[in-house]
């Protein structure tokens, strides 16, 4: 399956002193990605059912307020309570960034890891592959 994609517009505020979007605002661009990921694989929610454990990006070229991004998802491993979530950041045909994060499924107070139950791990398979 085509990996799911989330587009992004950036705006002024996004940019730094250089006029290129700060880098920290990436992790905004990869949540907001995430959020309408989930409600694509899910449905309405209150509350994500995970939390983030670990991110990392690359930066590789710099994008301005012009720019329209492509935020790419996949799903790149889906473990006993964790997955892994693969990001491609594309403006046009340009990559701008590629990122990772870790997400842990918690329990309804968000205080334990729980195992990714079958029905779920079934939809997130749907997004299995390269973003």
């Amino acid at each position: 399956m085509p990996p799911f994609v989330h587009r992004v517009k950036p705006v002024w505020r996004d940019m730094d002193a250089l006029q290129h979007v700060n880098n920290a605002v990436y992790l905004t661009y990869l949540e907001n990605a995430r959020e309408a990921w989930w409600r694509e694989l899910a449905g309405p929610y209150d509350i994500f059912p995970f939390t983030l454990a670990r991110v990392e990006i690359d930066y590789r070229s710099s994008a301005t307020w012009r720019d329209e991004l492509d935020v790419r998802l996949a799903i790149a491993r889906i473990g006993n309570t964790s997955f892994d979530l693969a990001y491609r950041l594309v403006a046009g045909d340009r990559l701008v960034a590629e990122a990772r994060t870790v997400l842990v499924m918690m329990d309804e107070g968000q205080k334990n890891p729980v195992r990714i139950d079958e029905a779920t791990r079934a939809k997130m398979k749907r997004f299995e592959g390269q973003p």
